[in-house]
């Protein structure tokens, strides 16, 4: 599966995905994602491959300023319908690339990506890229599958990666020049 065919999968399914996602995760993910941030209110936060939202509209009263990336102009379509249904207007919704975020060097206090790492095609180009954006001693988190053996989900949910495991996160960081790595489970299936 290519970045072209990842895109139209979600493209496709834009208007479902919200219902879609349930059954992978809740609330607990933004939770986790602003406790690892240390979100207090202020700063700015890139959520990247924001898809319908879900995350950039739970950080949105964690962040002063937060900006929601994705490839699909079908899920920023829908991610713009939610956060304006919800009355949210500190995010913005901007059509890029996981490995190409349109920001300044060190311009984010963090970054977070949602499930989204077993979609890139290089998943180290796509950290190093949320690197870049976040300022020195700033936080990149993401919540992501553990490596697994679900081949359907390459078709069913454009599944570039079956999950990952920590020692390949933890060199995907490092190379990064990120430091700190930590790893935590947040549920099983």
């Amino acid at each position: 599966m290519d970045s072209t065919q990842v895109r139209e999968f979600f493209d496709a399914h834009a208007g479902a995905w919200d219902e879609m996602h349930e059954s992978f995760y809740d609330e607990t993910v933004v939770e986790a994602l602003a406790l690892r941030c240390g979100l207090d209110g202020r700063g700015h936060v890139v959520d990247v491959g924001t898809g319908t939202g879900f995350v950039a509209g739970g950080l949105a009263g964690r962040a002063a300023r937060v900006t929601g990336t994705d490839t699909s102009t079908g899920m920023l379509a829908q991610a713009r319908t939610n956060l304006d249904g919800l009355g949210i207007d500190n995010v913005t919704l901007t059509e890029a690339p996981a490995d190409r975020i349109p920001l300044d060097d060190d311009s984010a206090d963090a970054a977070v990506a949602n499930m989204v790492l077993h979609h890139a095609p290089d998943p180290a180009a796509m950290l190093a890229e949320m690197a870049r954006v976040v300022r020195p001693g700033g936080t990149v988190a993401i919540t992501d599958c553990m490596s697994h053996e679900h081949e359907w989900m390459r078709t069913e949910q454009a599944d570039v990666w079956l999950g990952f495991d920590r020692e390949q996160l933890a060199e995907w960081f490092a190379g990064a020049g990120l430091v700190g790595f930590d790893h935590a489970a947040l549920g099983t299936a």
